[in-house]
């Protein structure tokens, strides 16, 4: 049966739906938003959570390891410190990087980047099919895109499989490893390697539910363009304030 025939398809429905018959079920979710984007929501969070659990380990040694290269920056600056206030500023890194508040930390960020992604995503769209001629309401937009963030979540899921399986963490996601420099802490602030690590299948079927979406949006008009406009947009924004944050982190 097909989504867009049924009067109010259930979420769970469209969970199915979005492997088969994408371009159905986001026209079902553009036609009815409401509470849409709860489903992707939760499941988002619960694999993002589940990843994080089995990844704390590896995100603490790589915070102690943050924490040593940020402490020897700041040594000509701790010349003029006494021993006390010294012993403070080590005492409060030390805080930042405990594994309660990396959870508590990664988390909220994580949430935060999700719905803020979303909102942004929607922007584009919004934009790009308004200058094209359609005027697609907003709000529907941001419940849709919510289900094309589903392969991230899958994403997740896998990641954390992995390293239940093998007691590792990937360290070079997508196709970082083919420019990885095996420096964790370079790595992770050098725009190449976080270009390379966007890419992988998941985000090319981010990709492809987004051209799904757009022709669900304006059935007649071509989408390609907006799709790899949209796809430019998300690098950028995924790979510039990383890299940024993070040099200004280490001190670089």
């Amino acid at each position: 049966m097909d989504v867009s025939a049924t009067a109010s398809p259930s979420s769970l429905h469209l969970l199915v739906g979005i492997v088969d018959r994408p371009r159905a079920t986001l026209a079902a979710v553009l036609a009815r938003p409401r509470w849409r984007w709860l489903l992707p929501l939760l499941l988002c969070l619960a694999a993002s959570a589940l990843l994080l659990l089995v990844s704390l380990d590896e995100l603490s040694r790589q915070a102690a390891q943050q924490q040593a290269v940020a402490m020897q920056s700041l040594e000509s600056q701790a010349q003029g410190m006494s021993a006390a206030q010294q012993e403070q500023v080590r005492q409060q890194m030390a805080a930042f990087s405990s594994p309660l508040v990396l959870a508590v930390s990664s988390l909220v960020t994580g949430l935060l980047g999700l719905v803020i992604g979303w909102l942004l995503g929607a922007g584009i769209l919004f934009i790009g099919l308004a200058i094209g001629g359609e005027a697609t309401p907003y709000a529907p937009l941001v419940a849709a895109i919510s289900w094309t963030w589903l392969p991230f979540a899958l994403r997740d899921l896998v990641s954390a499989g992995w390293a239940l399986a093998t007691g590792t963490v990937r360290v070079n996601p997508g196709l970082s490893y083919f420019v990885a420099s095996g420096d964790r802490i370079a790595d992770a602030v050098d725009p190449l390697w976080l270009l390379a690590s966007q890419i992988d299948l998941f985000w090319l079927w981010h990709l492809v539910l987004i051209y799904v979406l757009l022709k669900a949006a304006r059935p007649r008009g071509s989408a390609w363009g907006l799709t790899l406009a949209y796809a430019a947009i998300y690098l950028l924004l995924r790979v510039g304030p990383a890299a940024l944050l993070g040099r200004l982190s280490l001190g670089m």
